[in-house]
């Protein structure tokens, strides 16, 4: 989740994907939930906690909603890495909304572009207002 705004949307899909798991039959030992972009990994603590365990091979399977769930790029890398370390990713509607590989890839480009421009607009204005101040200090002189 990007936002703290999307808590309550968190809290529904954690939800639906216990029910989804619990009704397989499959006890839940724990749940992992960030609210962080799912393309800057700084603020994914609990992702980083999960993968902790993936890699000191102390999960079984990992449940997601959706693949943009675990992280908006690089899918198939996460789930390779993790089937390095005996771990299965379950996508509980990865039929329901399955895309094209174009579809896919044009989805991860256009979100790496806008990951991209926001901080090189970031950078701009950090550069704009250190240009004013300048501007500024020097007509006093």
């Amino acid at each position: 989740m990007s936002t703290n705004k999307q808590k309550a949307d968190l809290a529904r899909q954690i939800e639906v994907l216990e029910n989804f798991v619990l009704s397989r039959g499959i006890q839940i030992d724990e749940v992992f939930s960030d609210i962080a972009s799912g393309i800057n990994f700084k603020k994914r603590k609990q992702f980083f906690s999960l993968l902790d365990l993936v890699i000191k091979g102390q999960v079984e399977k990992v449940f997601i909603n959706y693949k943009d769930r675990l992280s908006r790029v690089g899918f198939e890398m996460f789930k390779h890495l993790f089937q390095q370390f005996g771990t299965e990713i379950i996508v509980a509607n990865g039929h329901a909304n399955e895309k094209l590989d174009s579809e896919e890839i044009m989805n991860e480009i256009i979100t790496l572009i806008h990951c991209f421009s926001m901080k090189h607009y970031s950078k701009r204005r950090v550069k704009r207002a250190i240009e004013v101040l300048n501007e500024s200090t020097e007509n006093k002189d």
